[in-house]
């Protein structure tokens, strides 16, 4: 009866811990969840993505687990290699569109500028000057994004706000720039004179942004093509090798090291320098 009882307290004790700290958790976890889900928004947004964030980040949840299950029915290492792709293979495409679309738009940063300085001449208010830069911008994101600020304001809304918001969207340097400088001026009434001065003095920083991006990039045009040379040198060695003498590489298909673990480590590894590489010879001003 002493252990009985004993057991009995431990599992009353036990269970009150368990529920104390559950209302802590549930709150953590849902502010957690609520993070997730503002973070995916934003990406979306970033992405021009018209989609449920929360659909996004449940089939980036489910998505992995399903592949796994799949690949564990040939064996492991696939089940592994199934997991981890549909774990970033997502985040991987939707950061590569988020950045081609964000570096089409930079190139159109300095005519956007300058738009917005002949809009800004002889007296214009800062919707003629919007209204101006739409007609003249050939970049469908930005156009979309003066629509948007432009529409906003007809409905009565203010216009650092929208700005504000488009601001938020936007990920490149100079581009960000054009709309903060913007946002300023429109949250604090400067005149259109005021505002035209402040632009002046931002073209000269987006020139020399503009030249120094292009002056590196033509710098490390070359190393970019010495490590896709160095991509291909290695994958083409083992073909060939494989072509030509197919029993030095009896260990990589005969044995469970080689076909389970040297030959998807290799192609990691390959992945994984390639990507390193580009990261690291890639400049944005």
């Amino acid at each position: 009866m002493d252990f009985v009882g004993a057991a009995c307290l431990s599992a009353a004790i036990l269970s009150l811990g368990l529920a104390v700290p559950g209302s802590a958790t549930r709150q953590q976890s849902h502010h957690w969840i609520a993070r997730l889900v503002a973070h995916h928004q934003q990406r979306l947004a970033e992405a021009r993505i018209s989609g449920n964030p929360r659909t996004y980040l449940a089939i980036s949840v489910i998505g992995p687990a399903v592949l796994f299950g799949i690949g564990w029915l040939q064996s492991p290492v696939l089940a592994a290699f199934a997991g981890a792709g549909g774990l970033l293979l997502p985040r991987f495409y939707l950061a590569w569109l988020v950045h081609a679309q964000a570096c089409r738009s930079e190139a159109e940063a300095p005519r956007l500028l300058q738009a917005l300085l002949a809009g800004l001449t002889g007296g214009s208010t800062y919707l003629d000057a919007l209204r101006q830069a739409r007609l003249t911008c050939s970049d469908p994101l930005i156009q979309e994004d003066l629509d948007f600020v432009v529409q906003r304001f007809l409905l009565d809304a203010p216009l650092h706000e929208s700005l504000r918001e488009v601001r938020a969207r936007t990920t490149t340097r100079n581009l960000g720039l054009i709309w903060e400088t913007l946002t300023i001026c429109a949250e604090n009434h400067l005149p259109t004179q005021a505002a035209r001065s402040l632009f002046f003095e931002l073209s000269t920083t987006i020139q020399f942004n503009v030249q120094l991006a292009n002056e590196v990039r033509a710098r490390s045009s070359g190393q970019q093509a010495q490590i896709w040379m160095l991509a291909v040198i290695v994958p083409g060695m083992y073909f060939y090798l494989r072509l030509t003498s197919p029993q030095l590489l009896s260990v990589l298909d005969e044995t469970m090291l080689g076909r389970f673990v040297l030959l998807p480590l290799a192609a990691v590894l390959q992945v994984a320098g390639i990507a390193l590489s580009l990261r690291i010879a890639r400049f944005e001003a």
